[in-house]
């Protein structure tokens, strides 16, 4: 019934259904790798490649409406590939009245895009705000 090429066609198919994940044993894709889309935490000079681009969203929002912010300490940072780029933070800000806050503060880079520097604030017993800028040149 079944010649030799189609024996060994099914032999490799059920070896590669019983592997299970391409990453080992367990079934969660180990934190260094992240899964397709996932995010990212950094560190290193990854975190100081996104403090840069935080640095950066803030003072170009400083310099126009608004708001003022920089940045005290980034308490946590992750990538993730999207449409572009999205950068989350957890980050304390300093008012330039020296009052301090923690924020979640997004910045979703679709660079390509006019205005496509997105930036979310989103600060406790606060109204959401989102800004936009032009990427850099």
């Amino acid at each position: 019934m079944f010649n030799d090429k189609s024996l060994f066609i099914c032999l490799a198919l059920a070896c590669a259904l019983v592997s299970g994940s391409p990453y080992g044993d367990g079934d969660e894709v180990p934190p260094s790798i992240g899964g397709l889309g996932a995010p990212k935490t950094l560190s290193g000079s990854e975190l100081d490649s996104a403090k840069s681009t935080l640095t950066y969203s803030l003072d170009t929002l400083a310099a126009g409406e608004g708001p003022s912010y920089r940045v005290s300490k980034i308490m946590s940072a992750t990538v993730q590939v999207v449409s572009g780029f999205l950068n989350s933070y957890i980050v304390e800000l300093v008012e330039p009245n020296g009052v301090t806050k923690v924020c979640e503060v997004k910045i979703w880079s679709r660079s390509w895009l006019p205005n496509g520097i997105e930036i979310t604030f989103n600060c406790p017993n606060e109204p959401l705000v989102i800004k936009s800028h032009d990427a850099p040149v």
